[in-house]
């Protein structure tokens, strides 16, 4: 998995969730935003493309 979805249900602010890269084994706490459909994230250290479809398979298998 590259992608950790974490959703407090307690929290208003942020309350559709946040989503983190999960680089060479090592969780980044650097909130992501999803990206645009034709506009993929790319990690600088590790290469991986993080496209829509990926954020929303990582709220599809729940909370951490």
């Amino acid at each position: 998995m590259v992608l950790i979805y974490e959703n407090d249900p307690l929290d208003d602010e942020h309350a559709r969730g946040k989503f983190y890269h999960v680089c060479r084994g090592r969780i980044d706490r650097t909130p992501l935003v999803i990206p645009l459909e034709d506009k993929p994230l790319e990690c600088k250290t590790c290469g991986i493309d993080l496209e829509a479809d990926d954020f929303y398979m990582a709220m599809q298998k729940g909370s951490v």
